[in-house]
């Protein structure tokens, strides 16, 4: 089965369809030199700011709402690889900025990390050239 990613709409964003979160997670995988012929399953859940802000707090204790957490299930050779959640909402319904974020969340479930602050950093890098690949223009 090739790989594809999974989105659920919580919030009627209507803007990011599976194809082009499939396109920018393997874009980001494939930067990471991941075979994305041999990953699983990758899920986007849009949802509304009181749903993140609870994720945020349940699982990094962190009490505001954020604009992407990635959860990581099986790895990236597993069955299911994680989900990557984004808050439409904190990015101003920019559709760049949702699509930033997919790939954001792609590169954590990739492996990679930021600590406190991202700019200047090897993610960053790569983002970058992840979102200038897939025709992105940065929000």
């Amino acid at each position: 089965m090739p790989f594809s990613v999974a989105v659920l709409d919580e919030v009627n964003h209507e803007k990011l369809t599976p194809e082009r979160a499939t396109e920018l997670c393997a874009a980001a995988m494939s930067a990471r030199g991941l075979d994305i012929e041999r990953m699983g399953e990758v899920s986007v859940a849009l949802v509304a700011l009181p749903t993140i802000r609870e994720l945020n707090l349940k699982y990094r204790e962190i009490d505001s709402p954020t604009d992407v957490l990635s959860f990581g299930i099986d790895g990236p050779r597993g069955e299911m690889v994680g989900e990557i959640v984004v808050a439409p909402e904190y990015v101003y319904f920019d559709r760049a900025g949702v699509e930033e974020l997919v790939v954001h969340g792609a590169l954590h479930l990739a492996g990679m990390d930021h600590g406190d602050e991202f700019e200047g950093t090897e993610m960053a890098a790569v983002q970058e050239t992840v979102l200038r690949g897939a025709g992105v223009q940065e929000g």
